[in-house]
């Protein structure tokens, strides 16, 4: 099997464009760039929320959750590289330990799958957690 990479459109009048408030170059208040940086966060969830845009949601959030669990393994004093975090969660057979590292990318990969919207996000946080 050979890998295809993806192509990128270069169509700036297809690809999502940021308000110009967004991209001011004028100096800011910390509390202007925490706005900001929302607006574009929020931005870039419609774009990969969009299923005309192609973007491999699932491959992502668990890109995501390696990435968390390599950097929560780190802070954790384990320096276990990402190929050995991936390894402890699948190549452990069924029904056996996977040990601490195989455990953070199930809890990273489960919460990826956790959705916080609507009235209950209160309650489904609290109760994965």
């Amino acid at each position: 099997m050979t890998f295809q990479p993806a192509t990128v459109s270069n169509d700036l009048i297809s690809l999502p464009k940021l308000p110009a408030w967004v991209t001011s170059g004028r100096a800011e208040t910390l509390e202007a760039v925490a706005f900001r940086s929302g607006a574009v966060l929020t931005i870039l969830d419609q774009l990969v929320s969009d299923p005309s845009r192609g973007v491999p949601v699932k491959l992502l959030a668990n890109r995501l959750a390696l990435t968390a669990a390599s950097a929560t393994s780190k802070l954790e004093g384990r320096m276990a590289r990402e190929v050995d975090i991936r390894d402890a969660y699948h190549l452990t057979p069924a029904g056996e330990a996977r040990g601490p590292d195989g455990d953070l990318l199930a809890f990273w990969r489960d919460a990826a799958r956790l959705r916080i919207t609507g009235r209950d996000w209160n309650a489904a946080l609290k109760a994965f957690v």
